[in-house]
This record gives C-alpha cells, sequence and structure tokens, in this order.
C-alpha cells in the first residue's frame, strides 16, 4: 500500500469535507450548500460510502485529495502533505529535507508564542489595558478575539524568551523564528513584540507563519511585523484568507487597509475580506488570490490619498485579469471598522454597491473638476492618463476612451493619443475647448460644427432635404446633437428659410452662443452663384457624419462580437454579426 493510499484509508471524507463545511446528513450520504459556488439550496453531496464528494449545481467531484487542492488552492503534493500531518501519516522522502525540520520547528514556537500572548490577554493582569481596548474601543467580542487568536506581549524585555526557554526552545531557534532578536549590546536575547497587541498570521493550512504587532503605548512604529523567515514571505501573504477563502470563491474578496477592518467585519458577518500586512500588495499576492477567485474589490478610506496611494494595486490587479471594483467609507467615517460600528447596513452596502475601479476615477475626476471650461478639462485629464494609460485590456481602454471623449467632448482620436502617450502635453493635437464658448475650426475634422454652420444658412429646401438624414445618435458632440434634436423639427415646421431669432429663442444660453457663432461664420458659397457649391458641401458633411457614426456602431459592435464570443452566446453572436455585415456594406 503506498502512502496516498495509506492516507485515504485512515481519513473518512466526511470529516474532511466536514472541517470546511456545515454537513447535514441525508439519507446515506451527507449534503450541504456548496463550497465552489453560490447556491441558496444544497446540491452538494458527500458519500462515506464511496468517499467521493458531487455538486449537482457546478458539477464538482472529486475524493479528499482534489476536494483539499480545490478548497485550499494548493497543488497536489502539498494536499498531500495537508492530509498526511490530519492522518498522522510521516510522509518518506528520498531526500532529507533539512529545510523540513527547520519549518517545524518555527511552526512550533509560533503555536507556543501564540498561545502564550493569547493567555496574557485574556487571563492575566498585563493584558488588562489592551483587553479594554480591544473589547471598549474596537467593539470586539471575547468570542471574536479567541477565534483569530488575538494575544498581548508584556511591555518586558524577555517574557517570550523566558517562555520559550522552560519550553526547551534553542536559541537560535526562537531568532530564526523572528519572535526572539539578539541585544544589539552585549550577550543574550530579548522579545520582538514588547508592549503590543499581537495578531497571530494564519496560513491556509491553519500554521502560525508570524505575527503583526500594534502598540498600545504609542510607540513607533504603530504596527511591527515578523520579518521574513523560512515560512513567511511577506509579500506571498494574504491576512484572512485562512478564514474567508471558501466565501471568496462563491462571492469575490474585498481588500480592507488593516486587520481591524477585517476582524469586525468577519465579527459582523462579513466574511470574503482579505488584507496585507506589512506590504503593499504584490503580484505573488494577486496570484495566490488568483486561486480563489477574479473579482476584487478595493475598500480605501474616505479621504482621496488612500485612492491616490493604491493605484499601483489597481494596475497589478488588472494586469493579472482581475475583475476590479472599489467600494468607499464614506465621510465622516474615516476606516471600514468605523463605519462597521456606526451602521453595519450601510457598510454592507457600500461593499455591494462597489462600482467599477475606472468608473469611480472617472467620475471623481469629473466630481472634482467642472470639465466645461478647458482649464477644468485639462484637470481632469491630469488625473486620469495615469491611470487609464495603464489599462492593458484594448476592450477596456477603447471603452474608457469612448467615455472620456463623450464626455469632455474631445475627439476619440485625441483622447486615445494623450492615453497613449501618458501625459498631457502643450500639442495642437491636443485643444481644450471651452463648452460656453466653443470655436470650431471649419474643416473636415469638424464636420459636426460645420454642418450646423451650413443648416443654418442654405435654403429650407436644401436644409430639410439633408438634415432628415440624419438622426441625433449620428453626432459624437452631445451639444451638436442637443442643438440638432431641437433645430430639427422647427426645420420640418418651416416653410421660408430659417429665422435665426426665433430658432435662437428655442435654444439655451449656451447653446444660443454656439449657433450664434456658427451663423456668423464666412463660409464660401453664400453667394446666389454658388448655390451648388454649397449644396454640395452640405450634402458632403452630412456623408462625413454619417459614415463617422456608422465607423463608431462597428467599433462598438466588435466589442460586442467578442464578448459574444468568449461567452459562448450564439444567438446574440448571430444577430450582432448580421448588424455588423448591414452597417459594412453601407461603407462600401
Amino acid at each position: 500500500m503506498d502512502q496516498k493510499d495509506e492516507i485515504k484509508q485512515k481519513l473518512d471524507i466526511v470529516d474532511v469535507v466536514g472541517s470546511y463545511v456545515p454537513l447535514k446528513k441525508s439519507g446515506r450520504n451527507y449534503k450541504s450548500v456548496c463550497p465552489f459556488h453560490s447556491e441558496k439550496t444544497p446540491s452538494f453531496m458527500v458519500s462515506p460510502e464511496l468517499q467521493i464528494y458531487k455538486c449537482f449545481g457546478c458539477g464538482v467531484s472529486g475524493d479528499i485529495y482534489s476536494f483539499v487542492q480545490e478548497i485550499e488552492g494548493v497543488d497536489f503534493s502539498r494536499a498531500i502533505e495537508i492530509l498526511a500531518e490530519r492522518a498522522g501519516v510521516k510522509l518518506i522522502r528520498r531526500v532529507p529535507d533539512t529545510q523540513a525540520e527547520i519549518r517545524k520547528n518555527i511552526y512550533r514556537i509560533n503555536e507556543l508564542s501564540t498561545k502564550f500572548y493569547n493567555y496574557l490577554l485574556l487571563e492575566h493582569k498585563s493584558g488588562k489595558k489592551a483587553l479594554s481596548y480591544l473589547t471598549k474601543d474596537r467593539k470586539l467580542k471575547k468570542e471574536t478575539i479567541k477565534e483569530f487568536l488575538i494575544g498581548y506581549a508584556p511591555d518586558n524585555w524577555d517574557s517570550l524568551y523566558k517562555y520559550l526557554a522552560s519550553k526547551g526552545i534553542k536559541d537560535l531557534d526562537m531568532v530564526a523564528s523572528g519572535v526572539v532578536i539578539k541585544k544589539q549590546r552585549g550577550e543574550g536575547f530579548i522579545d520582538k513584540f514588547r508592549g503590543r497587541i499581537v495578531f497571530p498570521l494564519t496560513s491556509v493550512d491553519k500554521k502560525v507563519v508570524g505575527f503583526t504587532g500594534r502598540t498600545v503605548l504609542d510607540r513607533k512604529p504603530k504596527y511591527l511585523n515578523t520579518s521574513e523567515t523560512p515560512v513567511f514571505h511577506k509579500t506571498s501573504f494574504l491576512f484572512g484568507l485562512d478564514k474567508n477563502r471558501v466565501n471568496i470563491k462563491k462571492e469575490g474578496t474585498v481588500f480592507v487597509e488593516g486587520q481591524m477592518d477585517l476582524i469586525s467585519a468577519w465579527q459582523e458577518g462579513i466574511k470574503n475580506l482579505v488584507t496585507v500586512s506589512g506590504t503593499s500588495l504584490t503580484d505573488n499576492q494577486l496570484r495566490i488570490l488568483s486561486r480563489y477567485t477574479k473579482d476584487v474589490t478595493f475598500s480605501f478610506d474616505s479621504d482621496f490619498a488612500g485612492v491616490t496611494a493604491s493605484l499601483r494595486a489597481i494596475e497589478l490587479a488588472e494586469k493579472q485579469g482581475f475583475n476590479i471594483k472599489i467600494a468607499i467609507v464614506p465621510e465622516p467615517h474615516k476606516d471600514l471598522d468605523e463605519l462597521i460600528h456606526a451602521d453595519l447596513s450601510l457598510a454592507k452596502k457600500v461593499l455591494k454597491d462597489a462600482v467599477g475601479a475606472y468608473d469611480f476615477f472617472l467620475v471623481t475626476a469629473l466630481k472634482r473638476n467642472n470639465k466645461k471650461t478647458a482649464l477644468g478639462k485639462k484637470k481632469i485629464m491630469e488625473e486620469l492618463i495615469p491611470v487609464f494609460s495603464k489599462i492593458t485590456n484594448q476592450v477596456v481602454l477603447d471603452h474608457y476612451i469612448k467615455e472620456v471623449s463623450s464626455e469632455l467632448n474631445l475627439s476619440l482620436e485625441t483622447a486615445f493619443s494623450m492615453f497613449k502617450k501618458g501625459s498631457v502635453e502643450k500639442d495642437r493635437d491636443y485643444e481644450f475647448i471651452e463648452e460656453s464658448d466653443q470655436i470650431f475650426p471649419v474643416d473636415k475634422r469638424k464636420p459636426e460644427a460645420h454642418f450646423v454652420a451650413l443648416l443654418l444658412k442654405v435654403p429650407i429646401d436644401i436644409a430639410k432635404e439633408q438634415a432628415t438624414k440624419l438622426e441625433p445618435k449620428d453626432f459624437l458632440s452631445d451639444q451638436v446633437r442637443s442643438i440638432f434634436e431641437k433645430a430639427l423639427p422647427y426645420i420640418k415646421g418651416r416653410k421660408t428659410d430659417i429665422n435665426i431669432k426665433s430658432l435662437l429663442n428655442k435654444l439655451d444660453e449656451d447653446d444660443q452662443k454656439l449657433v450664434s457663432d456658427l451663423f456668423l461664420w464666412d463660409i464660401e458659397g453664400l453667394d446666389e452663384d454658388k448655390k451648388v457649391i454649397l449644396e454640395k458641401d452640405l450634402e458632403g458633411t452630412v456623408q462625413r457624419i454619417k459614415m463617422d457614426a456608422t465607423k463608431r456602431e462597428l467599433s462598438d459592435l466588435t466589442e460586442k462580437i467578442k464578448l459574444a464570443e468568449k461567452e459562448s452566446d450564439t444567438k446574440e453572436l448571430e444577430s450582432l454579426t448580421k448588424r455588423f455585415e448591414k452597417l459594412s456594406k453601407g461603407l462600401i
């Protein structure tokens, strides 16, 4: 019998699965809601006779090894190690693993340290102040403190060192674990964490790999973390993943800024959060997280500085293909922990109603600046370019280029060029126009303005003929579209040429200014002997607008076709393709 079979013989799949999800007897089998997808009616079945599981909702199935691989997000070799330890089977290795012995010692030291700190917090007088802070100031229940094994490191030089020594732990092993350090002067060793609330850092296989210590004595630094050890690599560790990974698989995850935010949320039933410990978000942490979900929400504090500082995290997540949202803690609450205590329902709503990351940056920039002024447009682009220029997904980038160009009344070419260059430069192509005082150059780059100028001056029969060839959706400029919508019924009802004063009375103040300017433009062909030239000019301009609108629609259809192909939506794909072919023929 090989060791794989020996482990399976010693473990019951009901016990293994039941340690992760609650199982209920159902005839000869057991059932539960599936830990791998969201469902209300249990469809996840476990058979003690066959030693297998199967979900009749999402289709996952297998034995204890595949279950642990899936639920822990690990490969087979790590799964067999986890189950071997659970079964009490010592894996035989062909080559002695000295590092394994070192890791084993560190795990034992961390476990002893955790129990020591936790006892002092809950049972000893030295932890009274820290316990009061946690229960009264931070509103944590004792059950939550026990669940997270939070402890207290007393303000003494060597309390932990003496405790570990009494358990037979060697000095060098204590140093290797990171809980004890050598004295800077003289001989001997001292505790690393002193006068601090201690949060154990627990891996997904329930081993304590390190600690974070928060001062209760107003000392610097406020937070102190375990240094790198053979079992703790801060760039690969995510706090809370051990407790929340099952919910993360079903709901996606929320990144918060600290352990207390996460623990408070967990206490109130929000159990899909993670946070980093002593580092900015890294590629390694995201790769680990991707085993569980591709949906991530970043929860920032109410000040915009917190958002700005996290741009790199969003950039990293976007490059790895995560679906990114942002949940903003509203003022006057400084963080999620404070919001939870003030209004739990609002906190849940904030997380539920998180918006797309790039939608958030666009909306925020528009709120902070006046998009109707040239300076406001410039400031908006200065805020957006550092974010949008980092987008690697072409579909996403195209979407936001169109959004920005529409909001700021810029050409698609201008918006694309600026995002591509990654900066706002003084360039003749980057002309920020104030909407209240727009002056469009009369050339082929601005056919919509040229169309309005011509329409105001041609005979009414020509105006009717050409205007009715267009629809509001054909215009890229919001303002020209608005003018067209108001002017078209007026033109259709006229029997004589346009009366500019009566037309202006139908427009609002900003539109009146633009129409007046366009009416004043000097356009060749106004003389009676050049009427044919003027008509041809208007006809060509209408064709150009129609063609540009068709190209934009074809571009939108291309994106939708790609999405339909990705989602294998054959019905939608067929409909979109027919529309694309029909429009394409109009360009030929």
